[in-house]
């Protein structure tokens, strides 16, 4: 993936220290994604889509070192293990491999959270589910 659509140099900045084995309000990342949304007192009353979003956050953050940031490496283990049914039946296309190969390439370059949801973004319109899914609107 070439270069993100958030240059602006705003992740480049450093992030507060944080204690790695803590999330947001000090949850540890033992604690299910499910209980850690519960205790976000603004998403309550949110969305469907607010709930997806902080789910995604919650995953990509639940992974990160203290510098807010995910080993590419680790990224492409989160996909495979998190994102499995996306990803299903996309080992020919072009969008799959180039995604997969940028993350093979320096494995442990960290990476920002604004990456990770590109990478999630690419590999959601590019999946065989995505026809599932807008057939599933239609009824």
């Amino acid at each position: 993936m070439g270069g993100s659509a958030f240059s602006s140099g705003k992740r480049d900045q450093p992030r507060p220290k944080t204690d790695p084995n803590l999330t947001s309000k000090k949850i540890p990342k033992s604690v299910p994604i499910s209980k850690q949304l519960s205790s976000i007192k603004a998403l309550a009353r949110g969305t469907d889509l607010e709930k997806a979003m902080a789910t995604a956050l919650l995953v990509f953050y639940n992974s990160a070192g203290p510098d807010g940031r995910v080993s590419k490496g680790d990224v492409r283990e989160l996909l495979v293990t998190q994102f499995q049914t996306f990803m299903q039946g996309q080992e020919s296309k072009p969008k799959y491999k180039e995604t997969m190969a940028d993350l093979r390439k320096d494995e442990d370059k960290r990476i920002a959270v604004e990456d990770f949801m590109l990478f999630l973004l690419g590999l959601t319109v590019s999946s065989d589910l995505l026809t599932e899914i807008q057939g599933a609107g239609m009824q």
